[in-house]
């Protein structure tokens, strides 16, 4: 059976880290069921989101993104993606999912989820990716 390919939005890992909930729920999920990928770039908004907004140490910052890696494929992006939507900041999110031949990208960001679908990839909240498994 050839597992679904997913990519979780940095706004659902954080979720999913401090918050429990449908996120994590969603990244359980797919742990059992998919293919995860991220990117670097995911994993450095993560890192900078993690020390602006939740205070943590350098080193625990570091042990998060640890056990992240040990749960996804990570791919290399080149920010070829431009002017595709409206908060460029979202621009290498979507690009790991094309990178990835992603068949969802999981998110709460309403700049990528009026998208609905990109390509192919199905832009889905992690309650409607729930649903979808």
């Amino acid at each position: 059976m050839v597992k679904a390919k997913v990519v979780f939005d940095t706004n659902v890992w954080i979720s999913a880290l401090f918050f429990g909930g449908t996120p994590k729920e969603a990244i359980d999920l797919a742990l059992k069921r998919c293919q995860i990928f991220c990117s670097v770039a995911i994993l450095q908004e993560l890192r900078e989101v993690l020390a602006e907004d939740f205070d943590l140490s350098q080193k625990g910052i570091e042990e998060l993104t640890e056990s992240i890696l040990s749960l996804v494929q990570i791919l290399p992006i080149v920010g070829s993606l431009k002017n595709i939507l409206s908060d460029p900041e979202d621009h290498p999110i979507l690009e790991t999912a094309l990178v990835a031949g992603a068949d969802y990208l999981v998110t709460g960001d309403r700049h990528l989820l009026i998208l609905k679908k990109f390509q192919n990839i199905k832009i889905i909240t992690p309650t409607q990716f729930l649903k979808e498994f």
